[in-house]
């Protein structure tokens, strides 16, 4: 016997099964190698935005809180691509919308003086109304830190440009430093134009550069001066100063230490310099370790002889020193210190002492006390004209001298705890490195391959998301191989007869099924191409939402071509062979039926009948069964699991009870709490009860669900941690004993380790870490330090942010001063009135406000587009259930003349016939479709509440329609069975 003839003989006779089988292989085939290529696509969309974003650039210098000048990119151990660039945010107004944008100044020569050019994502934010020219709004940085005290109470500076063009992507238009597939908007002008506006002339915060540079090689390239560290030439001594004003603590301590005898600086304006006998306001006053051979006590003070004779003050004299001291976000507070006269020395050797006082901007550097611009608090009715004098002829020349160890550490702030250092003519400053100016070097090729690669990966996804439809491509696989086996069970007899062992029949069979799945499967690839095109399309545009980017192109490798071809074939192969054994071996036996019992004589039980039926077709319903609970199972869970927001009380654990998101492009350095920042803000006519939680950022990664990259080191956001337990966010869970409260565990640190919460959709999917792991970050002052990730939080308006507590924030990151976020708590009633304040008052910050459910909705939408997705291959696989059903439906019934004649030779009428058929054949649908939506509900119950009632009365109508339908499709086909019967019993 030719086998291969017998092989093809057999496929052609039984083509109406084998088509079957080929199609529920090329649904497997598709599926898996959809995925597979919808997964390679989206990575190769990612890698490629990099290298959009990036260009050439292998090497990052940047500074976050600081300046350094531009020619440091001219170093010649930076190599010859090194270029410098000043960064900075901003925003601009565009019909009454304020739209964030990142301005870069730049060396490029395209760029015409007094304007700029934009890429298409800002254009497009601008759309057909593009203006001829805009006026950017600028943070006014300045080289002294905006969140001292002592600087000028303008935050902000603008910028009037003309529109020069569109900057195209491949002209470096799309540039961002964030591993996020969100394109930023994007504005370039002149580096010495924006300087000019910031007054930071000759400074940079970035340098890009085409090649690596290594550590040892900007430690070669730089110099103390490069990070505006200045030496000024004295008699007998150098002054180390900055153009910042205030040296940081640590290089104040590093100098110290190699330059022995150095004479360590503070400039400080106080309140008030008092006496029993007189006062004097607002004075600049010097802390230092020595002067003139006087070294003040920890109790002492030297007066000038003209602050002497003001305040009727001799040696010995008892003085009072008022002064403000800030805590967070400029609370001032006043305190006084009582000190003892020391000594007195003459005004014009202080006077002669030029550097002596600090220079101030908005203080040193006006002509009368009256024009200081200063964002303290001064009462200008104290001012004398005497005082005015005094200003005229020797400026900022300090009234006092005190003892550096006493107040130095009270003044200081984040940014320094000295304004210069005296040391010898010649100081070593061979301690100094880049780090301890805020220098840092990072490769961002590197880092960004590894989150475009690391991130979401959609292949896996896809494959979890079309599960039930592979699945139940499985199911009708084996339908109709079943059904073929059983028809052939006199064919399968003949060969056993003819010698056949069971070993070669099964080959047989699987050698027919090979020729179908291995024609069927490459028509599955393209079919899985097609479904990776339309995958990516829908994702550019109806299923935007999760991954809130557009441009997805279709790019699979022939690696996944040729994975997914084998996976889809081995799965449809395995699958036929398993069932080939588990067929011909049930075809070998005979059948048995089992004798009906009637429960009396000359009758039948109906219920026995019926469960005798559904024993004959068992496989088959089992079959039927599972396919179709399955597809009404992910319909309804995904359904149900949608949730509203349009009422921010329904979720308060996810806002706190916050109504209002504030986030704003210049920090706030006031506090919203206060009546003092209140005042300085514009906000005095806030209603009364109106709450404000201010949040620090240190700026990061977002791990949101809205970034598909893989994140390491997501956004830090410093909370005040007590006010956060007195709001409605609760923890999910924690690392700490069931005994402590989290929200004070999470205000404990443990060197430097510190506690942090993050949102528990971060912590699984964002981060893919658990509670107990550590993330590594630097510190402001080069330190390593780690994050403990202690608690989570439920889906909150954080999600793609760690919370750290504000006061371990100021240890880490003590230089971020001013707030870029808020919360505001306020009754519903009033809330438009708010809304429109801080609108108007915060406008110079580039305000810009949303609804705390508007943001949980943000966020919800890339679930919900999810969720979408899932609900869609959800329906294809219950269609697929549906069809299983009807075949089997059809199948049974064919199967069924026999037993409708022996019912009409026993009696029965045609209608008590197809009453037996309809009860045995409407059971599975039913049984299916309850058990399936009964799942989905215990998967719900505990959130049942937040399903709205629009969600409900579909999933009502849905399960009716199914049932009714299902109900309709038996009752037709068993009719239909019935009249097409060759013989009808009249009753």
């Amino acid at each position: 016997m030719n086998f291969s003839l017998l092989v093809r003989a057999n496929a052609g006779r039984y083509r109406r099964y084998y088509r079957l089988i080929a199609a529920a292989s090329l649904i497997v085939t598709a599926l898996v190698s959809g995925s597979l290529m919808t997964g390679d696509s989206v990575r190769h969309t990612l890698t490629e935005r990099l290298s959009r974003r990036l260009g050439n650039t292998e090497t990052l210098i940047f500074s976050s809180n600081s300046f350094f000048s531009e020619s440091l990119a001219a170093e010649p151990a930076l190599g010859g691509s090194a270029r410098p660039v000043l960064l900075s945010q901003g925003f601009i107004s565009h019909e009454g919308r304020l739209i964030p944008v990142m301005v870069w100044g730049t060396d490029e020569p395209d760029i015409p003086a007094g304007a700029a050019m934009i890429n298409r994502q800002l254009a497009g934010q601008l759309a057909e109304s593009a203006p001829s020219d805009i006026v950017l709004r600028l943070p006014a940085a300045g080289l002294v830190p905006s969140g001292s005290l002592f600087v000028t109470d303008n935050y902000t500076t603008s910028l009037r440009l003309a529109l020069a063009g569109i900057l195209e992507a491949a002209s470096g238009g799309d540039i961002s430093l964030k591993n996020e597939q969100i394109i930023p908007c994007n504005i370039f002008l002149r580096r010495a134009e924006l300087a000019s506006a910031m007054e930071i002339e000759g400074k940079a915060n970035l340098i890009l550069s085409d090649s690596i540079i290594t550590a040892e090689a900007l430690a070669a390239a730089w110099r103390p001066a490069t990070s505006g560290i200045s030496l000024l030439r004295l008699d007998g001594s150098t002054e180390i100063g900055s153009d910042r004003v205030f040296l940081q603590t640590e290089l104040v301590d590093a100098i110290a230490r190699d330059n022995p005898g150095a004479n360590r600086l503070f400039s400080y304006m106080a309140n008030s310099i008092e006496s029993a006998s007189g006062s004097l306001p607002y004075s600049f006053v010097t802390a230092i370790d020595a002067y003139a051979g006087l070294e003040p006590a920890d109790n002492e003070i030297v007066l000038s002889d003209y602050a002497a004779a003001r305040l009727k003050a001799g040696p010995n004299d008892s003085i009072s020193l008022t002064y403000f001291v800030s805590s967070d976000l400029k609370t001032l507070r006043e305190e006084s210190i009582s000190l003892r006269v020391a000594g007195i020395l003459p005004l014009e050797q202080l006077s002669a002492d030029k550097t002596l006082s600090a220079d101030f901007p908005g203080l040193s550097d006006v002509e009368r006390c009256t024009d200081w611009d200063s964002d303290m608090p001064i009462n200008m009715d104290r001012i004398t004209k005497e005082d005015e004098d005094y200003w005229t002829l020797y400026r900022s020349t300090p009234k006092a001298l005190v003892a550096y160890r006493t107040l130095a550490p009270r003044w200081s702030n984040a940014y320094g705890s000295a304004t210069a250092v005296r040391t010898a003519d010649a100081p070593d400053l061979g301690g100094l490195n880049p780090a301890m100016l805020g220098l840092r070097i990072v490769y961002p090729r590197a880092i960004g391959l590894e989150a475009a690669r690391g991130g979401i990966d959609f292949a896996s996804l896809f494959l979890s998301l079309g599960f039930l439809i592979i699945f139940s491509a499985v199911l009708l696989m084996l339908l109709p191989l079943s059904e073929m086996i059983f028809e052939r069970r006199s064919e399968l007899a003949l060969l056993r007869a003819l010698g056949f062992g069971p070993g070669r029949i099964v080959k047989l069979l699987h050698r027919e099924s090979l020729a179908v799945v291995l024609l069927a499967s490459p028509l599955g690839v393209l079919a899985g191409a097609c479904y990776t095109a339309l995958s990516l399309a829908l994702l550019n545009t109806l299923w935007n939402d999760a991954v809130h980017t557009s441009g997805f192109a279709f790019f699979p490798s022939l690696t996944t071509i040729f994975a997914g071809w084998i996976a889809g074939a081995v799965i449809s192969l395995l699958t036929l062979l398993l069932s080939v054994w588990r067929a011909a071996g049930r075809a070998e036996r005979p059948l048995a039926l089992k004798p009906l019992k009637p429960a009396r004589l000359g009758s039948f039980d109906r219920r026995r009948l019926v469960w005798a039926g559904l024993r004959m077709d068992g496989k088959r319903g089992l079959t039927s069964f599972v396919a179709l609970a399955s597809g009404v199972l992910i319909v309804f869970s995904v359904g149900l699991n949608r949730r509203g927001f349009a009422d921010s009380s329904q979720l308060r654990s996810g806002t706190g009870g916050y109504s209002l998101w504030c986030e704003t492009g210049v920090p706030v350095y006031h506090s919203m709490s206060s009546a003092e920042g209140r005042a300085k803000l514009a906000l005095t006519d806030l209603p009364p009860g109106v709450e404000a939680l201010q949040i620090l950022r240190y700026g990061a990664d977002d791990a949101s669900c809205l970034n598909l990259n893989k994140v390491v080191r997501p956004t830090v956001l410093g909370v005040d941690m007590e006010r956060l337990q007195g709001s409605d966010f609760r923890i999910l869970g924690s690392i700490y004993n069931k005994e402590e409260n989290p929200f004070d565990a999470l205000r404990l640190a443990s060197g430097d380790v510190y506690p942090a919460a993050i949102d528990e959709t971060t912590l699984l999917w964002g981060l893919q870490r658990r509670l107990g792991d550590t993330l590594s970050y630097e510190a402001a002052d080069g330190r390593p330090v780690r994050i403990l990730l202690a608690a989570t939080l439920p889906n909150t308006i954080f999600q793609g942010n760690l919370l750290m507590d504000g006061k371990h924030f100021a240890a880490v990151w003590p230089e971020i001063r001013g707030s870029e976020i808020a919360l505001i708590r306020s009754d519903a009633s009033v809330e438009p009135q708010v809304r429109q304040l801080l609108s108007q008052a915060l406008s110079e910050y580039g305000l810009r406000l949303m609804t705390t459910s508007g943001r949980l909705r943000e966020f919800n939408s890339v679930t919900d587009t999810y969720l979408t997705i899932f609900l869609t291959l959800g329906g294809l696989g219950l269609l697929l259930g549906l069809a299983a059903f009807i075949i089997i439906v059809r199948k049974s019934l064919a199967a069924r003349g026999g037993q409708i004649e022996l019912y009409r030779a026993l009696g029965f009428a045609d209608s008590r016939i197809a009453s037996l058929l309809i009860a045995e054949n409407r059971l599975i649908p039913l049984a299916a479709i309850i058990c399936g939506a009964g799942l989905s509900l215990a998967g719900v119950s505990g959130s049942a509440a937040n399903v709205g009632t629009g969600v409900w009365l579909t999933a009502i109508l849905l399960m009716a329609a199914l049932m009714l339908g299902a109900l309709g499709f038996v009752r037709r086909a068993v009719d239909r069975k019935i009249r097409n019967s060759s013989y009808q019993f009249k009753s």
